[in-house]
């Protein structure tokens, strides 16, 4: 009993301490806890706010104005583009100092703690220098141009030809060494064409390389008989059958089988495929298209190159017919600025004097056609004495998520991509694509007119011409 009664006793009187030392403990063990949060949250601050200002110094070296105003808008866009509102804390203030040599952004951030403000610390800032030095770097880009079937509205073509051209001569004009620059062209529709390129030779019928265009019918290129082959490709191994997704998005050697207007691979009409009518009544008489390279766009790329002259000579060969999509023109986009086949005039990737670049352009928004596309046949039940075709069943929804894809793939590979929705009938939703498509979100142009398409051609040619002085 004098046992157990001590030991009451002795709990009775230590447990006033421990509680004392306890509520003691408690603040220090909550405060670290909160304090540790409150770090955390500083480092998610910095390194959000690094980024954007890295980003702003980069856009503000690559421009073509040194106007201090100019100069310090574009860092402050830049900014808030890549530091929204939403995010933790929010920017305080934004020093922009510039030399001929350099460029230097500092920027403070502030945000409020949520255990240190009990401490009486209501807020903490966080400040991020960036400076980038002017260095010579070459540039190489490409032109990714919707030459469809609408841009024929308004003579919309002609305005994209003065566009492309015064950004040609505007980058070989404001870039003195032309060996520092070369330009691409893949204009797109229904398809694209890869030229006499797809048979191993040049534009004059020249050797050029390996050949990567199937052709188990011995047909040559022309771009007037419609009976022999245009140029234009079709993706994937089996198109008549199957999606040929991812190969339709990547950077691959091929080959690509040729696109034959209602045609198989073999060179067989499809029925019903595109017909047409033809008697009073039943039995009726259906004749398939005779033009094999119809909607197949008449100019074929240009690799990358420093030939002015051709480059425009190109450009005035543009002609508006077919259907949009913009997935396979972006594609071959990435495949031309490649360094690998079948295109391997680009730069290596990791090239540290070289920057590559993509502008990608379009008046409309995705489009599948009805009987015929770079997938081959579009799938169709039997209608009438038409027989049912065998083939793809991809809609605009598909080809608007390999555009992303693209876009994606382009990011990954530090390729500056511009893109430019031209005239009042684009969708907001292809607006977001291209939003979203582009490098950063203020290097997506809206042209709702011809005089800002070409407004928008020659500030990207300004701005890109001066990448080949920044680091």
């Amino acid at each position: 009993m004098d046992t157990g009664f001590k030991m009451l006793k002795y709990l009775r009187e230590t447990l006033g301490v421990t509680a004392v030392w306890f509520s003691m403990a408690v603040p220090v063990v909550v405060g670290s806890v909160g304090l540790s949060v409150d770090i955390g949250q500083a480092y998610l601050v910095r390194e959000r706010l690094s980024r954007a200002v890295d980003a702003a110094a980069l856009a503000a070296a690559a421009m073509s104005s040194e106007d201090p105003q100019l100069v310090e808008q574009k860092v402050n866009d830049f900014i808030e583009a890549n530091y929204p509102e939403d995010k933790v804390g929010f920017t305080t203030d934004v020093e922009v100092v510039t030399t001929s040599d350099t460029v230097q952004v500092t920027a403070w951030a502030s945000f409020n703690p949520v255990f240190g403000g009990v401490l009486g610390n209501k807020e903490v800032e966080i400040k991020v220098e960036s400076e980038v030095t002017k260095e010579v770097k070459a540039i190489e880009v490409v032109l990714v141009m919707d030459v469809t079937g609408s841009m024929s509205t308004n003579n919309n073509i002609a305005t994209l030809r003065t566009a492309a051209k015064s950004f040609v001569n505007t980058m070989f004009t404001r870039v003195s060494d032309h060996d520092m620059i070369k330009i691409g062209l893949v204009p797109f529709s229904s398809s694209v064409n890869v030229g006499r390129y797809g048979l191993g030779r040049t534009p004059t019928n020249l050797p050029y390389d390996a050949a990567f265009v199937l052709n188990p019918s011995g047909l040559s290129y022309s771009t007037t008989n419609t009976a022999q082959w245009g140029g234009c490709i079709l993706e994937g191994t089996a198109p008549n059958t199957t999606d040929p997704y991812p190969d339709d998005i990547e950077d691959h050697e091929g080959p690509w089988e040729m696109y034959r207007y209602c045609r198989t691979r073999t060179g067989a009409a499809i029925p019903g495929c595109n017909t047409t009518r033809s008697g009073s009544r039943a039995p009726y008489t259906y004749t398939v298209q005779q033009n094999q390279n119809y909607n197949c766009p008449k100019t074929p790329v240009m690799p990358l190159t420093n030939k002015q002259s051709e480059l425009l000579a190109s450009i005035d060969t543009l002609k508006a017919e077919g259907n949009t999509y913009i997935n396979n023109g972006l594609t071959w986009g990435l495949r031309l600025i490649s360094p690998e086949f079948p295109f391997t005039e680009g730069e290596p990737w990791n090239s540290q004097d070289w920057k590559k670049a993509i502008i990608l352009m379009t008046d409309g928004e995705s489009t599948m056609h009805s009987y015929y596309s770079i997938y081959g046949p579009t799938k169709r039940s039997a209608s009438g004495t038409n027989p049912a075709v065998a083939g793809h069943t991809l809609d605009a929804d598909d080809l608007d998520d390999r555009i992303l894809d693209v876009c994606e793939d382009l990011r990954d590979k530090d390729v500056l991509v511009y893109t430019i929705t031209f005239d009042e009938g684009v969708s907001s939703a292809t607006k977001a694509i291209f939003e979203e498509c582009a490098t950063q979100p203020s290097m997506w142009y809206d042209a709702p007119t011809q005089a800002k398409l070409i407004e928008v051609y020659q500030t990207i040619a300004k701005e890109l011409a001066n990448i080949h002085l920044s680091k």
